[in-house]
């Protein structure tokens, strides 16, 4: 991992942490701690859910989806400075086809393999702003990077 990778994933984590609201914020420097180890150790979702059930009213369904959540946020950072660390700026939109609710922007985006550009992300007119997929809550959408000459 590069210093500008690291310093990518340490951000997201610690925002992304910090607007959990189902955990005390006296807690928030523990959960950083463990979504990094987690993601550094190639998504160990089950060792992370067992340190978050660890604080005070954290059912294990919801741990769960914290971990999964951070996970998935935290890999979308990574992968978004390791592709324009490489010189990739174009991505193509994949809808995951998971979820019992899933964002029909997503499945839109998805469907019409929707390009856009990796540094500022996809307009999503249902939250409003630009996104990258993974980064939305429970979103399992991921991107395909565009190589010219190879896409």
């Amino acid at each position: 991992m590069t210093a500008a990778m690291r310093d990518v994933v340490d951000a997201t984590v610690n925002a992304n942490v910090s607007l959990i609201k189902s955990i005390p914020s006296q807690y928030f420097d523990q959960v950083e701690g463990a979504v990094m180890r987690s993601v550094q150790t190639g998504r160990d979702l089950a060792g992370l859910v067992v340190e978050l059930e660890r604080y005070s009213g954290i059912t294990k369904r919801r741990a769960a989806f914290i971990a999964l959540d951070q996970n998935n946020k935290a890999t979308a950072a990574f992968n978004t400075a390791r592709q324009l660390e490489l010189g990739i700026d174009e991505a193509e939109w994949h809808h995951s086809g998971g979820g019992k609710e899933p964002r029909p922007t997503h499945v839109q985006a998805g469907r019409e393999k929707i390009r856009y550009k990796i540094s500022t992300g996809w307009y999503d007119p249902a939250v409003k702003r630009f996104i990258r997929p993974g980064e939305e809550p429970g979103c399992r959408c991921v991107r395909k990077p565009v190589i010219k000459g190879f896409s």
